[in-house]
């Protein structure tokens, strides 16, 4: 049966997005609205979730979650990497029973370009938040040196928050919502003030942001 639904969404990937929407809602048991769009991306998920006006753009590799969810008018753009290890392996974090590999975006959030998503455990990415340029990684796993196994933890990119290019999220992060985390910066912890810049390795709080900005604000996810 997997061997089946692996090739069938190898072959999907060359069909017309109204085709191979269907073809997942009808065989696949997932629930993608009509006016949704999914381009030239490899996608192999257990269950994928998306809202009107979502899209997903070429060459993304999406492989082994249990759920991709992308709300209304949310968006992953090209040559992305988003991938797990499958849940019923019986090699890989044996001692983590509650572990749910996701990648959940809301509504109006964006992922651009080239960035990479470990998500053996749920990345949840808030409403009109963007995962911004090139080149950032996000891990929900890491050795635990102490006790010598793998742990697991969730990530969590708060609603109207920004990730700048080329960043490093760790297992149990957290970036507040109406946040920015600078380029180049590793976020390690879980943060709880809204309204600030984040920044270095590892981030720190920078600076206060005005709450009156415009991109805290926006009705549109796309910023011209």
């Amino acid at each position: 049966m997997e061997l089946y639904r692996k090739l069938l969404c190898l072959l999907l990937v060359f069909l017309p997005s109204p085709i191979k929407i269907y073809i997942y809602n009808k065989f696949l048991g997932c629930d993608i609205h009509k006016t949704a769009k999914i381009g030239m991306s490899y996608i192999c998920v257990r269950k994928i979730k998306m809202g009107a006006g979502a899209r997903i753009r070429h060459l993304n590799i999406i492989k082994n979650l249990e759920l991709l969810e992308l709300g209304e008018v949310a968006s992953i753009g090209n040559m992305n990497s988003i991938t797990a290890v499958p849940s019923l392996s019986r090699m890989h974090f044996k001692n983590e029973k509650d572990r749910y590999p996701a990648l959940i975006m809301g509504e109006h959030s964006a992922i651009v370009k080239k960035h990479f998503f470990d998500c053996n455990n749920t990345i949840s990415i808030g409403k009109y938040a963007t995962i911004a340029g090139l080149g950032s990684v996000f891990f929900t796993h890491g050795i635990n040196l102490e006790d010598n196994r793998q742990e697991l933890n969730k990530i969590k990119i708060g609603d109207y928050s920004m990730v700048s290019a080329c960043s490093v999220i760790t297992k149990g992060a957290v970036l507040p919502d109406c946040s920015i985390l600078g380029a180049n910066s590793t976020l390690h912890k879980a943060f709880s003030q809204s309204h600030t810049l984040y920044s270095g390795v590892p981030a720190q709080a920078v600076k206060k942001l005005d709450a009156n900005f415009k991109y805290f604000h926006r009705e549109v996810g796309y910023v011209e």
